[in-house]
């Protein structure tokens, strides 16, 4: 009888983790038998972009790791341009930086970024994190039998699962966007059995617990800044008892609890000030709106809104039924051993959605560098808006898979990062137009910080258009791109109108770095394949940056194209103009695409950074279809830098990010097999058993207890994993050339399935089923008022009519 009980309850937890047509999709639930002890390599993250929850599932003590976006250290400029990182000899000396670039006196350069170009990082900050909620449960001894913890993509919700002395306990946990709550569930099947004392460990230095019968208040000042932040929960209990002892709220006795926790700060996206409501008034609104509703009503509110965005496309492999009926931990590690599990790859495509949607929604902030998720003091790399790939990346998946909604906070933010890039292309660079640099933050920080290699990026507003271009092609929505769009992509252009430079008969850019990289003087030259920083014979401002070019041709190409779109025709013309001057690309003395002018490429080279192949992707320029030659130096300048890490040149070798950018690359070049396996071994080299994938660092962020036992360097961040499901969806479609291109890197291993709702450029929305590599079917709805768009299948452009198995159908 005790045999039955226990396999009902196992098909009670499984049942929960079900889609909507009944039918259990391992593919789309993350599960395991014990709790989690590490966050970054186990913990399981809720979210609805206002804030982040990350739950271990512990069985004595459920701990919730607690941030919210806008809980950043650092303050706005506020006319305070020198702190803000405007160096006040930048203007002066400029001419006399850009003349030693162009001119090859790199040494010189370098020297005169460093003293007279670089800014203050005074006023700059960094992403921090509100601490811990602790729910302890003072009864929870004894065996423990049928642990399960979980997070459902399919409807958002985690849960925990377990029984203990003849009781079975679940718990039920979901963070909702529309009500702007995190909700928890405590029940039990006997009654009277929820018993727990709550508490939280807060990070921030000036913090109070106030607790009013079934309400927990903390209230404090985030260290730095004093911006004032509440954290609010309140309880709804089922019997039982509530009462209070110092900081700690105590329930005893309750048949079941229900907790509503929502966090504000003072923050708005609001240029200058930065200032909204008060925190207090926030949480207390947002409690007060949601008092009136049930939890199974705020539950499926919650799942409805989540939902229409997760069920918007779904992905079917033909896969390993066995293999992916077991944990997710042991698929981790059965993927790692070199099992081929395809269904992996839809797991993690899942899970790079769920991870956008739950932190990046209309009225928040952009997910940073580790999405709205944070547990240290000092996020690693400062949780910022890192703007030479990474928060691209993060977007890079929105578009094809019909999460344009979830990219408004990032167009948002570039909006409100053009005011200040205004003001620092006044200040720094005596132009009209915006620019933006390497890193970013909530305060609309736009100003050349740090040191060498880093910070001499100077096409961080050139990346970002790219995003703000393809916002309209993908939605088409002629208001957003007359309103908001391209105001912002006519200033980027003005300025680099204003500041390309004369440089071997053609236009160029200084002063600039390609991005985190440079070369080591030797008795036989320049050469890159070196990375010891700290050497004085290492150089960086190097003459004709291709990174820079690409991505200025990338920006005037498409601010052209919004510029016809909005009748300023003038504009789009000079713009044409200006792009057939940029330094034409060059293939180097190994067939690569060169990175600078000089040819100094090196096999050796294995830097993380392939900025110089934007032009593969993210771009447009190069492709093999259009340009074979081009395409073929890029394949060289990839099969140079490789694939994964050099442990031989770690300070220099690359990360989850810089495989995903070598994916999006391959699966441009139209090679699915190379492309995939990069993704597997990011998925496993550099990948955690929650499915997340990290960055790997040299340095201790302070809370050495919370990493793997023997991985003390390795820290969760988004890009890498959010870029995933883009890089999928691009194996099986393309738009980016303006048709339709049907299966163009289709992997051998993933060679047979479905997908539905894929989005395309111009509108388009497509259906595809293939089977052994070959084309099933493809449907494609094409609005009414849309042209019927131009198909290439494979490698050859085709005709609806010779192929009935390619639907058009209007809409």
């Amino acid at each position: 009888m005790r045999n039955l009980h226990l396999c009902l309850i196992s098909f009670l937890f499984f049942y929960s983790c079900q889609s909507q047509d009944n039918t259990l999709d391992y593919n789309e639930v993350l599960w395991y038998e014990y709790p989690a002890e590490f966050w970054n390599s186990q913990g399981l993250h809720l979210g609805n972009g206002y804030f982040g929850a990350t739950f271990f599932g512990g069985i004595d003590t459920e701990t919730f790791a607690l941030s919210e976006a806008s809980m950043w250290t650092g303050e706005p400029a506020m006319g305070r341009w020198e702190k803000a990182g405007v160096n006040p000899r930048a203007l002066y000396s400029l001419p006399e930086i850009r003349q030693a670039t162009l001119s090859g006196n790199t040494r010189l350069a370098d020297s005169l970024i460093a003293s007279d170009f670089y800014g203050s990082g005074e006023l700059y900050g960094h992403f921090t994190s509100i601490g811990d909620l602790k729910i302890n449960f003072p009864d929870h001894e004894g065996p423990i039998e049928n642990y399960r913890r979980s997070l459902d993509l399919s409807n958002a919700i985690g849960l925990v699962h377990y029984s203990l002395d003849g009781a079975n306990f679940e718990r039920e946990y979901f963070c909702s966007y529309p009500d702007r709550i995190m909700s928890v569930k405590l029940s039990s099947s006997k009654p009277g059995s929820i018993s727990f004392n709550m508490a939280a460990k807060i990070l921030q230095d000036s913090s109070i617990v106030e607790i009013d019968r079934n309400v927990f208040k903390v209230r404090g000042f985030i260290n730095g800044n004093s911006r004032p932040f509440v954290v609010l929960l309140k309880i709804r209990n089922d019997g039982g008892t509530l009462s209070q002892e110092n900081e700690e709220l105590i329930v005893r006795g309750a048949n079941s609890v229900e907790l509503y926790l929502t966090i504000a700060t003072n923050y708005s996206l609001k240029y200058p000030d930065y200032t909204g409501e008060d925190p207090d008034k926030t949480t207390s609104d947002i409690i007060e709106r949601i008092s009136s509703l049930e939890y199974d009503e705020l539950r499926e509110r919650h799942i409805e809104d989540y939902q229409g965005l997760y069920n918007k496309v779904k992905l079917n492999i033909k896969g390993n039924e066995e293999i992916e009926s077991i944990p997710t931990n042991e698929r981790f590690l059965s993927l790692r051993e070199g099992n081929s599990d395809p269904g992996y790859k839809v797991l993690a495509f899942n899970l790079g959605r769920y991870m956008i949607i739950s932190s990046s929604r209309p009225n928040t902030l952009p997910a940073n560098l580790q999405g709205v998720w944070n547990t240290f003091n000092v996020a690693p790399w400062a949780g910022n808006y890192q703007s030479n790939v990474n928060i691209q990346e993060i977007y890079w998946s929105c578009g094809p898979l019909g999460l344009t909604e979830c990219q408004i906070p990032y167009i948002d933010w570039i909006e409100n990062l053009s005011y200040s890039g205004e003001e620092v292309a006044r200040r720094i660079y005596g132009t009209n137009g915006w620019i933006s640099h390497t890193v970013g933050n909530i305060w609309g920080h736009a100003t050349p910080i740090g040191n060498h290699p880093w910070g001499m990026y100077s096409q961080g507003s050139s990346w970002h258009c790219q995003h703000v271009w393809d916002q309209y092609s993908f939605t088409m929505d002629e208001n957003y791109l007359s309103d908001q769009a391209y105001p912002i992509l006519k200033g980027a252009s003005q300025f680099w109108l204003e500041n390309l430079l004369p440089f071997k008969g053609y236009l160029a850019t200084a002063p600039t770095i390609s991005a985190e990289h440079g070369a080591l003087i030797t008795e036989n030259g320049l050469n890159p394949a070196f990375h010891d920083f700290r050497s004085d014979k290492y150089l960086y401002a190097l003459p004709g940056v291709y990174q820079d070019i690409q991505m200025i041709w990338d920006l005037f190409t498409n601010t052209a194209k919004a510029a016809r779109i909005i009748g300023d025709l003038d504009f789009a013309d000079s713009l044409d103009t200006y792009k057939e001057k940029l330094l034409p690309l060059k293939i180097g003395k190994y067939g690569q695409l060169q990175e600078w002018y000089e040819d100094i490429d090196d096999p050796d080279c294995h830097h993380r950074h392939i900025a110089h192949l934007y032009a593969v992707a993210p771009g447009t320029q190069i492709h093999p279809t259009i340009t074979p030659d081009l395409a073929e130096a890029a394949k060289k300048s990839l099969d140079m830098r490789g694939d994964g890490r050099y442990m031989e040149q770690e300070l220099a070798s690359g990360g989850n990010w810089a495989r995903a950018h070598r994916m999006w690359c391959w699966t441009r070049l139209l090679d699915g097999n190379r492309a995939n396996k990069i993704m597997t071994e990011l998925l496993t080299e550099e990948g955690f058993e929650n499915v997340l994938t990290f960055q790997h660092a040299d340095y201790d962020w302070g809370r050495p207890d919370l990493y793997m036992e023997d991985s003390l360097s390795l820290h969760f961040q988004l890009d890498g994993s959010a870029a995933l499901p883009g890089c999928i969806a691009e194996m099986l479609l393309q738009s980016h050339l303006g048709e339709i291109h049907l299966l163009p890197a289709l992997p051998q291993e993933l060679n047979t399935g479905s997908i539905s709702g894929l989005n395309a450029r111009g509108g388009y929305t497509i259906n595809i089923e293939w089977k052994d590599g070959a084309l099933v079917m493809a449907e494609i709805l094409c609005p009414a008022q849309v042209e019927i768009p131009v198909i290439r299948l494979n490698t050859e452009i085709v005709s609806p009519e010779d192929f009935p198995n390619i639907i058009i159908k209007r809409i």
